[in-house]
């Protein structure tokens, strides 16, 4: 058997991986998101590596499984959920979940890293939010760049992190928009954000947006519901902490 079953955003997306090398790391990485097999579900052929293959070879085969994986849930999922690119932490008591959009490359991961210790992992890429606030965990492994050169990023798994899965269902607390952009030594910067500028600012850092019926006005429903966006300013992830914080012990 080469498939791996996994879930992702709600969907079960099964990875074929035949390479023997990749196999395992494979198996391995994606150990916190697996689940049981789905007759008739989507499916992912894993890349394969030469023979002779470099270790970074081997690591960018596994990061285009990840993107991969991800794009073929949120195809699934396209037109049903509202898809941020964003991560996210959950309570695990409460389910209360901040969803943290920003563009790739600008810390989304870190920041789930470093304040997802006794947290619930939902994400570091793609948050799925259903109409009742309901969110589909997608609990992929983390694409932590590497410290000299940054790349190839390495997909390790959560669990590796010291993370958690959530133990409870997560519904939608609050949203952030996240803006790496403060001075070492500057304060950190929380702003809201009105409903115009939070479609204009948000609208790109969704996946299908345009599939979702009546998109901006379901769009902008979401964002008052979870009482606005607001914008992070910040310099070092540690600096976020309050934010997560405040949100998370949100209540329904």
């Amino acid at each position: 058997m080469t498939l791996l079953h996994v879930r992702a955003l709600g969907a079960t997306v099964a990875i074929d991986v035949t390479d023997p090398r990749l196999r395992p790391l494979a198996l391995q990485a994606w150990s916190a998101c697996a689940t049981s097999p789905v007759d008739g579900c989507p499916v992912v052929q894993a890349p394969t590596v030469l023979p002779g293959a470099s270790s970074d070879d081997v690591a960018v085969a596994l990061q285009t499984l990840t993107q991969l994986v991800t794009r073929e849930a949120i195809g699934a999922r396209a037109g049903q959920l509202m898809m941020f690119h964003a991560g996210a932490l959950c309570d695990q008591t409460s389910g209360a979940t901040i969803a943290m959009v920003a563009p790739g490359g600008t810390g989304k991961t870190t920041l789930v890293r470093t304040l997802g210790q006794g947290r619930g992992y939902i994400s570091d890429e793609t948050v799925a939010v259903a109409d009742d606030l309901s969110i589909e965990p997608y609990c992929k492994p983390l694409s932590i760049r590497r410290p000299d050169t940054g790349l190839p990023k390495d997909e390790v798994n959560p669990v590796d992190l010291g993370l958690t899965v959530p133990r409870v269902q997560p519904w939608l607390a609050g949203i952030v928009l996240l803006r790496r952009d403060r001075a070492e030594g500057a304060p950190t910067v929380v702003e809201p954000v009105d409903v115009l500028d939070a479609l204009v600012l948000l609208a790109p850092e969704t996946s299908s947006l345009a599939r979702v019926e009546r998109p901006l006005h379901r769009l902008a429903g979401l964002v008052q519901a979870v009482g606005g966006l607001l914008r992070v300013r910040y310099h070092d992830a540690v600096e976020v902490e309050p934010v997560v914080r405040d949100i998370l012990g949100r209540s329904r």
